[in-house]
């Protein structure tokens, strides 16, 4: 067994996101056919969906994308459907999204 941390190998290959209340950036469909964007927060990411918090809510079956560390090179988009939307205070939603 190894006795130092540094000394273990690293298994996983695939991308990771430190989720400390990131900032992300979202774009979506409006109403009027343009693109809009804006900046959310990330929550909690998992497999299959994420949990962001966002200043307007979203309507169920919204596609979203949704772009981690956009201010660098780790730069890394990926797109879901809004699922749940919870005003948890004012001007602030918690949006469920499940990945496709």
């Amino acid at each position: 067994m190894k006795n130092n941390i540094e000394d273990l190998d690293e298994r996983r290959t695939s991308l990771r996101v430190d989720l400390e209340a990131e900032r992300i950036i979202l774009a979506w469909q409006g109403e009027n056919g343009e693109e809009q964007t804006d900046d959310g927060v990330c929550i909690d990411l998992s497999r299959h969906g994420m949990l962001i918090e966002y200043k307007n809510g979203f309507k169920v079956g919204d596609l979203l994308a949704i772009t981690f560390n956009p201010d660098n090179d780790k730069k890394h988009m990926v797109k879901g459907q809004v699922c749940r939307t919870t005003n948890c205070k004012p001007k602030s939603y918690h949006i469920a999204i499940q990945l496709i």
